[in-house]
């Protein structure tokens, strides 16, 4: 008998979960699945429990805890319970705290030798327009907290880099600048299962220099690199997930001939694309772990 929850983003995508569900129901006996928001952090006698209505989800074999941005205090809180549960989760507190800062992410992965774009944190518009000069226009102004392509804009010169810079200044939220690597608005996505990677194509919608689905863009299976998706590895390992997506470039402004731009830690299965091929790997991976 093997058991898992899913835990949900409290701004949860349906069909995606709806699709994990199914998957999961295949190979475990036992599924339940957990809106964030009706979660409990329960203190009870110097033991931590995560409680769903009358169920500890630390009961379960797995627990694939999938939080958005939004979620994050009530994500460490989790996390930090699981970190040190025998229940098995593929995504770790660390992780979670690094890939939650664009900027944290790309610094991690830099010291790490994997290669990325060149990127700086500033909460100061004056900077911010000194290092977009010496990043050289057009630059990707990203804010720290966004996702799935939102909070990312590519800025072609310094008057549209002060208008930008005026409105985050006004909500006082901090900011990366990156490099700006010329793709066609194609990306290569690595899906990291453990030691083991399915590598898809990501093409932007016309006229949108970004490569997310979300966006109106398309995925299609492509034959990976060897060596970015050795990369890919590294950097899930590096972060401390078993399953992740690992979003690379490909440019020649690395001597690797690719960069990382992103990790994800919730990816998206792309069922318009690739069918439930996405879902089945993270459940039967998932499965596998908690046998052991």
């Amino acid at each position: 008998m093997a058991s898992i929850a899913i835990i949900a983003a409290s701004r949860y995508h349906k069909e995606n979960n709806k699709l994990l569900i199914q998957e999961a129901e295949k190979v475990f006996d036992k599924v339940l699945f957990v809106p964030v928001n009706r979660i409990a952090i329960v203190e009870d006698k110097n033991e931590s429990k995560i409680m769903f209505k009358s169920t500890n989800l630390l009961e379960f074999d797995a627990c694939y805890a999938r939080f958005g941005a939004s979620d994050f205090l009530i994500g460490e809180a989790v996390l930090r319970i699981l970190d040190k549960a025998s229940c098995y989760c593929p995504v770790s507190l660390k992780g979670y705290q690094i890939s939650n800062h664009k900027y944290y992410t790309i610094k991690k992965l830099g010291e790490a030798k994997i290669p990325c774009l060149a990127t700086a944190l500033t909460v100061s518009p004056e900077i911010a327009s000194t290092l977009a000069e010496k990043l050289s226009y057009p630059v990707v102004v990203k804010l720290i907290k966004g996702f799935a392509g939102k909070g990312v804009m590519l800025i072609r010169e310094q008057a549209e880099l002060k208008a930008i810079l005026d409105t985050v200044h006004l909500f006082e939220d901090n900011i990366a600048l990156q490099e700006y690597a010329r793709c066609d608005n194609t990306d290569i996505r690595c899906y990291v299962f453990g030691d083991e990677v399915i590598s898809v194509k990501r093409i932007g919608a016309e006229g949108d220099w970004r490569a997310n689905i979300s966006r109106g863009g398309k995925a299609e299976l492509t034959e990976g690199s060897p060596k970015m998706e050795k990369y890919a590895v590294k950097a899930a390992k590096l972060l401390g997930f078993d399953i992740c997506a690992v979003d690379f470039v490909e440019t020649e402004l690395t001597k690797q001939g690719f960069a990382v731009v992103e990790v994800n830690f919730q990816p998206g299965p792309f069922r318009k694309y690739l069918g439930n091929l996405i879902p089945k790997k993270m459940m039967e991976f998932i499965y596998e772990k908690a046998k052991r």
